[in-house]
């Protein structure tokens, strides 16, 4: 896993060809234009999920990883907490779903980072996630996730 501010995107230059894309696409787009829904930058190996949701209790969300992606998840508007652990020390509470590849898991919530507009967060297939929880209360937080293929 790694948080970052996206002004910092210059330090994960060359981690990864289509990272690099990633950071380049975000660079070049206004977000504020796009409505919610799936984009495609390079089929499915490199496209991204633009989301609109308000953050729940910890209790409410969902733990997930992935097999077959990495996930970088960019705030562009609002703030929330994601709830971060190694896969190997949680628990699979459904048997893993190939089509849209995600594990559901299940575990206690011991670690999260708080992400604001222009936070990005990249997660592997090692690292559970659980994403909108909210800081100071319920509130609006418009995202991309994208999704690249591993």
């Amino acid at each position: 896993m790694i948080v970052d501010h996206f002004s910092h995107f210059d330090f994960y230059r060359g981690m990864n060809k289509k990272f690099d894309q990633v950071f380049a696409y975000i660079q070049q787009t206004d977000f504020e234009t796009l409505e919610p829904g799936t984009y495609e930058l390079d089929g499915k190996e490199l496209f991204f999920n633009l989301f609109e949701y308000e953050t729940k209790s910890e209790e409410e969300r969902i733990w997930e990883s992935h097999k077959k992606y990495v996930d970088i998840h960019l705030i562009l508007e609002g703030q929330e907490f994601i709830g971060y652990e190694l896969f190997d020390r949680m628990s699979m509470k459904e048997a893993y779903h190939e089509d849209d590849d995600y594990y559901l898991m299940d575990g206690p919530l011991q670690s999260m980072n708080k992400l604001e507009k222009g936070d990005f967060a990249i997660y592997y297939p090692q690292d559970v996630h659980k994403t909108g929880i909210m800081v100071n209360g319920p509130e609006k937080v418009r995202k991309a996730v994208f999704k690249v293929k591993l």
